[in-house]
This record gives C-alpha cells, sequence and structure tokens, in this order.
C-alpha cells in the first residue's frame, strides 16, 4: 500500500480506497486479518489514529470487522457492501457526465451520438487490446 501525501486525498481516505480495492480485487477475502493499527502506520509512516479513523470507518460501513484482542478482518458479507459501493460510485460518475455533457452539448440527441461514439471508439480499443 502506498500513499501520496501531496494528494488532495485525506490519507485516511486513502488508506480505505485502497482496502476496498484489494477486496474488490480479490487480494483480500472475507475473514482476512489486516495489518494492526500500529504496524500499517509504520510502513506507511503516517500517525496511528489516522489509520485508527480509516478503519473505524471502514467498519461502520460494514467493509470490516474489529474484535479487541483480536484485531481487523475483512467482513464476511463485505462482498454485497463493495458491489453496492462500486454501483453508488458508478452512478454518481454517470450522472456527473450526463449533466455536463447536456450542458456542452446543448441537445440530449447530440449527447447520445456522442456518447454512442465514443463507446464504440472504446470498444474498438478494447478488441484491438485483446488480439
Amino acid at each position: 500500500m502506498k500513499i501520496d501525501p501531496a494528494s488532495f486525498v485525506p490519507i485516511y481516505e486513502q488508506i480505505k480506497i485502497q482496502i476496498k480495492g484489494r477486496m474488490s480485487a480479490g487480494i483480500l477475502k472475507p475473514r482476512d486479518a489486516l495489518p494492526s493499527i500500529r504496524d500499517l502506520a509504520q510502513d506507511l509512516i503516517v500517525n496511528p489514529n489516522t489509520v485508527a479513523r480509516a478503519y473505524r470507518e471502514l467498519e461502520q460501513e460494514g467493509v470490516i470487522t474489529t474484535r479487541k484482542g483480536k484485531g481487523c478482518t475483512v467482513a464476511e458479507d463485505s462482498g454485497g457492501i463493495l458491489r453496492e459501493d462500486r454501483s453508488a460510485r458508478l452512478k454518481r460518475i454517470l450522472d456527473e457526465a450526463i449533466a455536463q455533457g447536456l450542458e456542452a452539448a446543448g441537445d440530449p440527441a447530440v449527447l447520445k451520438k456522442a456518447f454512442e461514439d465514443r463507446w464504440n471508439l472504446a470498444a474498438q480499443k478494447r478488441g484491438e487490446s485483446h488480439e
């Protein structure tokens, strides 16, 4: 895990994003142990309170579970939570893109045509990369 101290994203958010990313990629699976707060803070060279905040928020979101004396583990039902999180994020991104696209295009038909063109271009690129 790497932290970018120059980023506008707070360090605790960077930790959360990277843990969720590892879960989404299957690197972390339900019931896998996470590093202790102290160990992760030392590895990342950050304040332990920063790691504790990330873990606390992940626990509140139902992504990890914490047991006193046992540490933190990936929650058993975290897969569904991550799918919901990705779905909500995708909807926010699309809503913003549509709003900006309508503002730029002025006409929904123009936006739809531009979207279709870009979609087809992306599909072609994906096809080329698999050959």
